[in-house]
């Protein structure tokens, strides 16, 4: 009788032993699931970093991998790093990647995707018609009579050596006006070129009779 009650506690002991190992390993089971494995317990394609679960394909301070940040103002895209892109300087205005200046650009005239409509250029931040006889050629009002890059048309070039003069690649300049670099001037009106090459008027004054003045002479008007 006495060994039967040893045997019963024998028993009972190895049973208790059994549930506390069994009780142990659920819990470093529990623990294991809490903390271990890859994302650390984070739902879905989240990562466990600094104790927060984050998307590194997207978030800059964890871009990539945990710890790895991008530079101040940058951005996270597929888990790199995309630099900051620099400010606009100059007056002109961020539309999509590129700075434009909105005043003269054609494509972004006056504001962001505001494009003029074909062969109308930009001023002012407006579109508008060419006048005084000008053509419209990538945006700009030229005169295709003297215009060495667009002699007699748009996109037509004249040799480097040739000026444009009646709307024809020559070597020498009609009409009474004459060659300052690749072009023909008129001394007589132009304030670029008053009186001679490269001889420009002050802000303010007008060329006439091939002199710089405040007010036009000769019948001109200004």
């Amino acid at each position: 009788m006495a060994r039967v009650a040893r045997l019963g506690l024998l028993g009972w002991t190895a049973l208790a032993v059994g549930l506390a190992a069994a009780c142990s390993g659920g819990e470093a089971g529990s623990a294991g699931q809490t903390t271990g494995g890859q994302g650390g317990g984070c739902p879905g394609d989240l990562e466990l970093c600094s104790g927060q679960c984050t998307r590194t394909d997207l978030d800059p301070a964890n871009c990539g991998a945990c710890g790895q940040a991008c530079e101040p103002g940058g951005t996270c895209t597929q888990g790199q790093c995309v630099p900051p892109v620099p400010p606009c300087t100059g007056g002109t205005t961020k539309c999509g990647s590129n700075c434009v200046d909105i005043a003269v650009d054609p494509q972004h005239c006056g504001g962001c995707n505001q494009a003029c409509p074909v062969d109308e250029p930009c001023s002012q931040g407006q579109c508008f018609g060419c006048m005084g006889g000008t053509t419209a050629c990538d945006g700009k009002c030229v005169d295709t009579e003297t215009d060495h890059a667009n002699c007699g048309g748009c996109d037509h070039a004249c040799p480097p050596d040739q000026v444009c003069s009646g709307g024809a690649c020559m070597l020498e300049c009609l009409g009474g006006t004459i060659k300052c670099g690749n072009k023909c001037a008129d001394p007589e009106l132009d304030p670029a070129n008053c009186g001679g090459c490269n001889q420009a008027c002050g802000p303010g004054e007008v060329c006439a009779q091939g002199q710089c003045g405040l007010t036009c002479l000769g019948g001109t008007i200004k």
